[in-house]
């Protein structure tokens, strides 16, 4: 006898002429044959290639040698060594004359390089009724440096006889008053007078000043 089944369309179409209705049956559980996988796991795979970390040799080699402790330790009442100050820088000064006996003659003229005609007549008496002659002594405007202390210019010029034009003690941060008499402050001698030009007028400083140079 010959073979029943059949798989052939057509021929089924002969047999089944009825309409055939699927009804879905929720009771009855099919396994997929294909096990899906989480998406977000497919996701990572997908991602970039994963790369093989770099191991630092180096790093582990610094961290195997053991780093000396570089922190110095003191004992708690260790005496601290004393700071050195810092040397003042000495002023220098632009002057005319030598200097060889140690006398500062102190000028303070703003127009002038020493003063007017009249006044630079009087120094040259003065200088030479002293008998100073260039080479003896260092002429300084002080103009040019007003604010200038005695230290400052004693450091420089280490005078042992000072004679000043126009510059009073305050001038010079010194806590003398002038009272028309030598001052001896420390191993200088000092006469304040008036400025060259205008003591060239005054008669009265002219004789203090004369009565003053007589006693050096």
């Amino acid at each position: 006898m010959e073979n029943q089944v059949t798989n052939n369309a057509n021929a089924l179409r002969l047999f089944f002429t009825e309409d055939v209705f699927l009804v879905a049956d929720k009771s009855v559980k099919i396994q997929p044959e294909v096990q899906m996988e989480p998406v977000l796991e497919v996701a990572a795979n997908l991602g970039s290639p994963e790369v093989p970390a770099i191991q630092n040799t180096e790093n582990e080699q610094i961290s195997e040698k053991k780093i000396p402790n570089l922190v110095k330790e003191y004992p708690e009442n260790a005496e601290k060594a004393p700071v050195a100050e810092e040397p003042v820088a000495e002023k220098v000064f632009k002057f005319l004359g030598g200097n060889k006996k140690s006398v500062l003659i102190l000028v303070n003229d703003k127009n002038n390089d020493v003063s007017t005609e009249q006044g630079r007549e009087l120094l040259r008496k003065i200088v030479k009724a002293v008998e100073l002659a260039t080479p003896d002594f260092a002429l300084l405007n002080y103009a040019s440096y007003a604010g200038t202390n005695f230290i400052e210019l004693h450091q420089f010029f280490k005078p042992q006889l000072l004679l000043a034009f126009g510059v009073n003690t305050a001038d010079l941060n010194l806590d003398l008053i002038w009272q028309h008499e030598i001052i001896v402050h420390e191993t200088t001698r000092m006469i304040f007078a008036p400025e060259l030009h205008q003591l060239d007028g005054d008669l009265n400083a002219k004789k203090s000043l004369w009565g003053n140079l007589k006693k050096l």
